[in-house]
């Protein structure tokens, strides 16, 4: 009986350490990126500049301007340019590429999807992005959930700032990306 509880004692311990010692415990980033994206929405007029277009809108909704309280119901797909600042002419290093969905009646606020598609001297590969915007929000964090290339099997946060906007054609969100899992 004594050597049967024993045993029972040493395996609480042992799957005690070995749960307390299986993930890992960055508190400081394994790699960190400031990169900013540049959004020009297609308002019927601008398709030569514009990266991003409404591909679905509440019924009866026109499909080149943004709805009406709080853009609830507008999905949008974008093919945005990338650079390492916030000049919009700037070499791009590579394309943001996904959706948003304004999914709030209340206020501005919208969930995204999305891909940084990286090919330059600096970078290669993507990050993946996931996660909802509270648009009104200085600061908003949303998920990094992977990548390839120079970011293969990456995870952690992004911080999005909007930096800039000019009505409902542009805007730009700088991007702070730290990852806290680095393969």
């Amino acid at each position: 009986m004594a050597a049967s509880k024993i045993n029972v004692f040493i395996l609480f311990i042992f799957l005690s350490l070995t749960l307390a010692y299986s993930y890992p415990k960055h508190k400081e980033p394994c790699k960190t990126i400031v990169l900013h994206f540049h959004d020009i929405i297609y308002n019927g007029e601008n398709k030569e500049n514009a990266t991003s277009a409404i591909v679905a809108a509440p019924q009866g909704a026109n499909l080149t301007i943004l709805a009406d309280q709080f853009h609830f119901g507008n999905i949008a797909v974008f093919d945005d340019p990338i650079t390492l600042d916030n000049n919009l002419h700037s070499t791009p290093v590579g394309r943001a590429q996904g959706m948003y969905v304004y999914n709030a009646k209340s206020t501005f606020s919208a969930w995204l999807g999305f891909s940084f598609v990286l090919n330059s001297t600096d970078y290669k590969g993507t990050i993946n992005f996931a996660g909802a915007d509270p648009i009104l929000t200085k600061t908003r964090d949303i998920s990094v959930i992977g990548g390839t290339g120079d970011f293969f099997m990456h995870r952690g946060i992004a911080t999005l700032t909007s930096d800039a906007y000019e009505g409902e054609v542009y805007f730009r969100l700088r991007v702070d990306i730290k990852f806290y899992e680095c393969w």
